[in-house]
Formats: C-alpha cells, structure tokens, sequence
C-alpha cells in the first residue's frame, strides 16, 4: 500500500544516517534526513516537494505529496481525483529508534483510458488508516509495530468485467528481534474481519465470495538483514547502469554467497471462517479454510511446502444425490511439499560461473547444469505429509514420499502408507449402492481384497505400507504384490 511504501522509504533514509543517538529535534537534522530520504529520487521531484521533513517541538513531520510524480508521468491516459499530501511523524527515541505515527484516510477514484473494449475505472477507500510503530534504523524495520483500517473498499471496472471488494475493521501486528550479529526473527499476525468480493463477468456471470473473518500469521526465521541491506544498496546506486562494473560485479556476488540461505525458515497460514461461494449453480461453502506455505531457506536440501485444509464444507442443495450426501467429506486436508532442492548449489555454481558483464550471464549448457544441480540425480522429490479424508462412512489417509526422474518417467520410487478406518462402513456404503452405480460393487470387492494384504495399525485402523521400486516392483507390508512380473 502507498502508506507502507512510503514507511519504507523512510527506512531507508534513516538507515543510511549511520547509527543514531538520541538527539534534540532539529531543522539541521530534518533537512538531513529529508536529503538522505531523496537520495535516489530524480531531482525534478525533489524540487517539486515530493518528500519533505519538518521539525516540530518532539517530532518530525515527513510529508509525502503524490502530485509530482503523478505529474511527471502523466500521459492523459491515467486520471486520479481525491490523491493527497500523507504525513507520518517520527519521533527520536532515546535508544536511538524511532517511534512513527500515522493516521489518514483514502479515497480515490481513477480511470484508464484504453481502446473502448477494455477501457478500467478504479476506486480505493479507506476510511481511516493508523499505524504506530518502533523503527530501527540499524535493522531496516519495526522491531514493534500495530497497524489498523476501517472499512477497506476496492472496485475495478471493465466493459466486460466488474470487481469489488471490501473489509471491515482489520488489525495487524509486526515484531522483529535481533538473534545474531546479521539476523533477525520477523512475525507478523493480523485479523480481518467481513471479507466480501463480486466478480460479475458478461461470460461467467455472477461470483460472489465472502468470509466472516481472515487471519493471517507469518514468520521468517533467521533473515540476512545485514546483508540484504547492502545488496539493495547496491542495486539502487548502480540502478541507471545498463551493466555493473567489474568492481560491482565482484561486490554482488559476494553479497549473493553471503546472503544464503537468505533465511532459515518461512511459515504462513492464511485462515478464513464461515467461507461462501456464491454462483449461478448454487452457493457453496465451508466453515473453515486454511491455507498455509513454509520453507527452509535457499539451502543445499531446500524443502517447500504448502497444504489446503477444509473444514465441513456446504455445496448447494440437489447438487449430490441424496445416496451420495454421506461420501462428501466432513473435513479434507492437502499438506504436501517439494524437497531436497538444492537451490543453494545453483546459486554457487551460477556466481562460479556466470559471467554478469553479458546480458545473459549464462551459457545454454550452463543453464542446464544448472537445472541438474536443483535437482539431485535429476529426480523430483514430493513428500505427502497429510492427504486425508474423514467423512461418515469413512476415515482415510496417506501419508509418504514419492519421487519421478524429471526427464526419464518411467523411473520413479515411493514409500507410501495408506491408513484406513471406518473400513466396514465403508465396504456397506459400496455395496448398498452398487446397484446405483455397479463400478462401486467392483470397488468394494477390490476393498475386500485389499484387507486381506493389511497390517492392523492399532485402533481399528487397516494400514497398507506401499513401496514401489525403480523396476517397478511393488511390495505391500513387505510382502511383493501378487500377479506382478
């Protein structure tokens, strides 16, 4: 958003002040801060007033007024109405942080002239935007910070397509803590509340989504701050070079070794309750959905996963006959990842040897030792942590790795587990509708065959150990499957 945009602008103004003591407020310092804030900016807008610093009793006011920029890019195709001047206030803090504070408003309306077809309308309304917050200019960020709207608005419209979309009160909460002499642990949670969406579209109709409430929860373990400070100095103090120097180039891919594994581990979930899905087939739902992505860092076993969790969902009435109502699943859940990635071998092995004078810093059969060296022995490793189903007739899950040779398929492995309970309800539910659909009589023989291979896992569950060799041997339980070769 413009209002975080301009935060870290600030930031890195600051940062480059060296370190910070607690001072007196003053006009020397607001117009050295102001000149550290406009370093990279063009000096038409530094001189049009884009950025400026003013000191006040305990403070500094940092104003950011948008018109200078949008004048200088104005090409009578984009017109805005309701853009104005944003002011935070930064205060200097004894410990030689800062404490920012910021309270505005937002409502702006625009349109895009383009060929009549495809000709956009736009508007963005926030009723009132706060942020209060402890800036370190030593790391770059808060290390604490509360940020709150009211009433979110947003609206694109098309000739053909219309969107809108809207939140109610939304909070969020920023920490950071400094763990070593380069790195940092960041989290970041927030709520909000009365999400709603439309997306109406002359080919689809008519789409309706919402939820009651969205929570979101993100960390990042172990960041190169240090770093990652000096590499985006060094990109925007060479940012108008077609090419760096050979002096620049060296710096670079020593920032680049320096940085890995950038980070050591990055979780988020994203969580929405009460989810509705309006269409013309119906209005589907679920109470809960959560999504959720973690990583390891660009490591030389790298791991990446992500998984999707859905909670009792609602599909419209008449859309599963009634005999079927019992096999949609109560709750579903997705988890998943791609592992033993080596993305930091890649790394090393393009700064070893990439040459970055040239546009293209890598030769053909370079690029392709490097897709080698991603993946170990050219094969694509999925770990299945959690792909389940629980439902009234039943319980099933499976759990394991697999792995498929990225350019030979038909070399590929697995060691799978697949636990079931529920298992006679299941089997009953098969054969009483089997005569509604007969490939369910099939299923429950194949069922029925398939126990007399399982293990007892304890609880009533049946349990299958599945491994599958690279010739294509499969074994269940230790035992080699019958009438294979």
């Amino acid at each position: 958003m413009i209002r975080q945009t301009l935060m870290a602008s600030a930031a890195v103004a600051l940062v480059c002040a060296g370190t910070v003591h607690a001072q007196e407020v003053s006009v020397s310092e607001a117009a050295n801060i102001q000149k550290r804030l406009t370093h990279y900016l063009p000096k038409d807008l530094v001189d049009a007033g884009m950025v400026t610093v003013r000191a006040a009793t305990s403070f500094y006011e940092l104003r950011f007024d948008p018109a200078p920029l949008l004048a200088k890019a104005k090409s009578g195709a984009v017109k805005i109405e309701g853009l104005k001047p944003m002011t935070s206030y930064l205060r200097p803090m004894p410990e030689g942080t800062y404490r920012i504070e910021s309270n505005d408003s937002l409502d702006i309306k625009g349109t895009l002239d383009t060929p009549a077809d495809k000709a956009t309308s736009f508007s963005y309304v926030i009723d009132s935007i706060k942020l209060d917050g402890i800036y370190d200019p030593e790391i770059l960020y808060f290390t604490s910070a509360d940020w709150s709207a009211s009433k979110i608005a947003f609206s694109s419209v098309t000739p053909r397509e219309s969107i809108s979309a809207s939140f109610g009160q939304s909070v969020m909460s920023i920490a950071a803590e400094k763990k070593g002499a380069d790195t940092l642990d960041i989290s970041t949670t927030g709520v909000m509340q009365a999400f709603a969406e439309t997306i109406t579209s002359k080919d689809s109709g008519k789409v309706d989504i919402s939820a009651d409430k969205v929570d979101i929860d993100v960390s990042m373990d172990g960041a190169r701050y240090k770093t990652l400070q000096d590499l985006v100095f060094l990109i925007l103090d060479n940012i108008d070079k077609p090419l760096l120097d050979p002096p620049e180039i060296a710096r670079l891919k020593q920032l680049l070794r320096n940085s890995l594994p950038v980070f050591d581990n990055l979780k988020e979930t994203i969580r929405a309750s009460n989810v509705t899905i309006g269409t013309d087939k119906g209005t589907f739902g679920a109470d809960g959905l959560v999504y959720n992505i973690d990583m390891n860092g660009v490591a030389h076993s790298t791991r990446v996963g992500f998984g999707i969790d859905i909670d009792k969902p609602r599909l419209p009435a008449g859309v599963v006959p009634a005999a079927f109502e019992s096999a949609v699943p109560e709750h579903a859940t997705f988890k998943m990842a791609v592992a033993n990635l080596d993305l930091a071998g890649a790394v090393t092995y393009m700064l070893d040897h990439g040459d970055f004078s040239k546009k293209e810093p890598l030769t053909e059969e370079q690029s392709a030792e490097l897709g080698r060296i991603v993946l170990p022995g050219g094969m694509m490793t999925f770990e299945l942590e959690d792909v389940s189903a629980v439902s009234p007739i039943y319980d099933v899950r499976l759990t394991g790795t697999m792995q498929v040779h990225i350019e030979d398929k038909d070399r590929r492995r697995a060691d799978l587990t697949l636990t079931m309970r529920k298992f006679d309800e299941t089997v009953a539910y098969l054969q009483k509708n089997a005569t509604v659909v007969p490939e369910f009589g099939q299923a429950s023989f194949g069922l029925l065959m398939m126990k007399g291979l399982a293990r007892d896992a304890g609880d009533g569950a049946q349990a299958w150990d599945v491994t599958v060799g690279e010739d294509g041997k499969v074994l269940i339980n230790g035992r080699p499957l019958p009438f294979q070769p």
